[in-house]
């Protein structure tokens, strides 16, 4: 009896391990990672060019994609709009490139996040969890406590320092935007898009003054935010206060 609990017990947690796909021609950044993640109870895909990345991919189905950007045969943006065409699977891509153009070309593409090399393993992985976290499907946003703040946005109510602060119905969608990708890069375009409701660069003021207003209620120092972070040129994003990295 105690040998089939035993037995029983490690098939589900083999069950239930996040598989993670990772694709990228360093033999050595893939070691690394593969080390990390396996650390991290996951179950780890490698390839190194494209054209293994998504025969792995149709194959295994993983529950997450970290993708480099530069790769043989088949570039990451290429891997990207393919995977894309069929799947919502959440991806984040590495990048050795920090030109804005390219960062924004791969979430215009639809990668959900992107860390740019060099890079810290434990900042891929805490970014990874975030993406999980993101998709899942019994994620949660209705009570949040987070830090010295206190979020119902079923309610729309808000305390921070058990005191209630008041949004506006913008501020709190943009603030639920934000949590809801908490840890990752929203774009100006996605918010002016989805929350503000116009693409004009008439509004993109509206959207600063926004963002700005949402600082000085929520930050200890608005001048110095810690926790809704301007990405510069691409948006902006919601630390995760549970990982250091920024």
């Amino acid at each position: 009896m105690i040998l089939h609990d035993i037995i029983e017990h490690r098939l589900n947690i083999k069950m239930n391990k996040n598989k993670i796909l990772i694709v990228d021609d360093e033999a050595p950044i893939l070691e690394t990672l593969s080390a990390y993640f396996n650390k991290e109870n996951f179950e780890v895909l490698l390839a190194q060019d494209g054209e293994e990345a998504i025969e792995i991919f149709l194959k295994e189905k993983p529950d997450v994609i970290l993708l480099d950007w530069m790769i043989p045969k088949m570039s990451g943006p290429e891997v990207l709009k393919k995977i894309r065409a069929t799947s919502k699977v959440p991806i984040l891509m590495l990048t050795a490139r920090d030109d804005e153009s390219d960062i924004i070309l791969g979430l215009e593409l639809g990668a959900d996040d992107y860390v740019t090399k060099p890079f810290g393993p434990r900042e891929v992985v805490a970014r990874i969890k975030s993406l999980l976290r993101r998709y899942n499907k019994n994620f949660n946003v209705n009570n949040i406590h987070y830090d010295s703040l206190k979020i119902n946005f079923e309610k729309r109510e808000i305390l921070k320092n058990n005191i209630e602060i008041q949004l506006t119905p913008i501020e709190f969608s943009i603030l639920k935007e934000l949590y809801l990708h908490l840890g990752s890069v929203v774009t100006r375009q996605y918010l002016m898009e989805n929350v503000i409701g116009f693409e004009d660069a008439i509004y993109d003021r509206t959207l600063d003054t926004h963002i700005k207003n949402l600082r000085k209620k929520l930050e200890d120092d608005s001048k110095k935010p810690n926790f809704i972070l301007t990405i510069r040129g691409i948006g902006f994003k919601m630390r995760d206060l549970n990982n250091n990295y920024s």
